[in-house]
């Protein structure tokens, strides 16, 4: 983007949402026990951008999975603060597998459990709307530049074994996007008031030892962000499907060394773009000077007032199959194994992670099942697929875990070449693999994960 863009209106408002120790988290399901403590704070961050009569949010919120449901009315309840409608809202999840669970997400949590959750996720929908009223009465003018970096803190999961077999590890000849997307914000006189920021990588550098409330590496990258613009910073998720961090899922039961090394190594490059952006001044053309040296003096002049920029927004509903069910009678099985295994765990007093693995895959089982038996084959499911517009910059919400390769390929088809791809984004359906990725196999192309309930 060059120098010579318009205003607009923008303004940021941040809330701490951390619940308290002891409630379930999100994300291993052989984790054992609730959150024992709180690693770092975890945040709901709205940025507020209005412009030739289109007003839109952008909130990005420390959360793992929230589904399309609930999703879908917290952005009513936002666009009701914001004054517009569903499609002007885009809420990101970071994905942060230390969050808590969504309510109804595990057949195992008791019921008192059950209430801990939807006691946190309406405080997060709550807090969703305070920052959206915040931000909008606190809007200012301000310009904004994107850049472009590169960052080798992830790296593609999807390890293949001599026999073929896809697991979760390191594939160095993997898809892998590195690139990180930089939106610096600034007043009129070039002050920071927001860095925004996507990156593609699963946030689990906190594994399930751990057992702590966090942000994972978030945390470290928006403190060293804050630090050095003075301003908040929102991280938005782009396609992490496929891709882990370089250290890996962590298995420290105390630490979180790789937590901040990978916060610090995104955080750094977002740091970097970011000085690199100018908003309020540009370079004239040079001067040659003849000196004791003779050399190119560059000036710098004030960017002209262009006017004010355009924002819109759009939004399709889509309606697509899942995969077909096996015949009845297969399913049927399946569902009598797992349900076989799961009292099998339990009767003998299995380990904790035993048992939820069971419990997971027999819920699973008994969904299919009962789609199965429904009629419906294959199932159709009813998703979101967002796309904002301000200015020249552009932002495509999938409420899916997309492949890397997937958000690469349609950057590539947007009009500059420039869009910003972002999975998680108005809740979570499931993973949404590649042809290729669905013929190898493994865990992203799994038919039996989901995050929708199918009846």
């Amino acid at each position: 983007m060059n120098n010579d863009n318009p205003s607009f209106l923008v303004a940021t408002a941040r809330e701490d949402i951390t619940p308290e120790a002891g409630i379930l988290l999100c994300g291993y399901t052989v984790r054992e026990g609730p959150s024992r403590g709180v690693d770092e704070p975890l945040t709901v961050t709205a940025l507020v951008v209005e412009g030739g009569g289109g007003r839109v949010a952008i909130l990005a919120v420390d959360w793992g999975v929230a589904f399309v449901p609930y999703a879908t009315d917290l952005r009513e309840r936002c666009a009701r603060a914001i004054s517009g409608a569903a499609q002007d809202v885009l809420v990101n999840f970071s994905h942060s597998h230390s969050t808590p669970m969504p309510p109804g997400w595990m057949p195992y949590a008791t019921p008192e459990q059950q209430l801990v959750l939807a006691a946190w996720a309406e405080r997060v929908a709550a807090a969703s709307v305070r920052v959206c009223e915040r931000a909008l009465a606190a809007l200012q003018p301000v310009r904004f530049a994107i850049g472009w970096g590169d960052c080798r803190a992830n790296i593609n999961r999807r390890q293949k074994t001599e026999d073929g077999t896809v697991l979760l590890g390191e594939n160095l000849a993997g898809p892998s996007d590195h690139s990180v997307g930089v939106a610096r914000f600034d007043d009129l006189q070039g002050k920071p008031i927001a860095v925004v920021y996507r990156y593609s990588c699963h946030t689990v550098t906190l594994g399930p030892r751990t057992n702590l409330i966090s942000p994972d590496f978030v945390g470290p990258a928006r403190a060293l962000i804050e630090s050095q613009f003075g301003c908040l910073s929102l991280f938005l998720q782009g396609c992490a499907g496929n891709q882990n961090p370089v250290t890996g899922i962590g298995q420290d039961a105390t630490g979180r060394e790789d937590t901040v090394r990978i916060g610090q190594m995104v955080g750094a490059e977002v740091v970097k773009v970011a000085a690199s952006l100018r908003t309020h001044r540009r370079r004239r053309e040079p001067r040659l000077v003849r000196s004791v040296a003779v050399y190119w003096l560059f000036e710098y002049e004030t960017v002209p007032d262009s006017g004010q920029g355009t924002v819109a927004s759009k939004e399709t509903i889509l309606t697509l199959p899942l995969s077909p069910f096996p015949a009845a009678a297969e399913v049927e099985a399946e569902a009598e194994e797992w349900r076989r295994r799961h009292r099998d765990a339990c009767e003998r007093n299995a380990p904790e992670s035993e048992r939820n693995v069971s419990a997971r895959f027999l819920y699973w089982a008994e969904q299919r099942l009962a789609a199965a038996r429904g009629g419906q084959d294959p199932v159709r499911v009813a998703f979101p697929v967002q796309c904002l517009r301000i200015g020249s910059w552009t932002l495509v919400g999938l409420p899916f875990e997309p492949m890397s390769e997937t958000g690469e390929r349609l950057r590539a088809l947007s009009p500059d070449g420039g869009a910003w791809v972002l999975g998680y984004s108005n809740g979570l359906v499931s993973y949404l693999p590649t042809v290729e990725v669905s013929a190898e196999g493994g865990m992203e192309a799994s038919p039996v994960i989901s995050y929708a309930s199918w009846v």
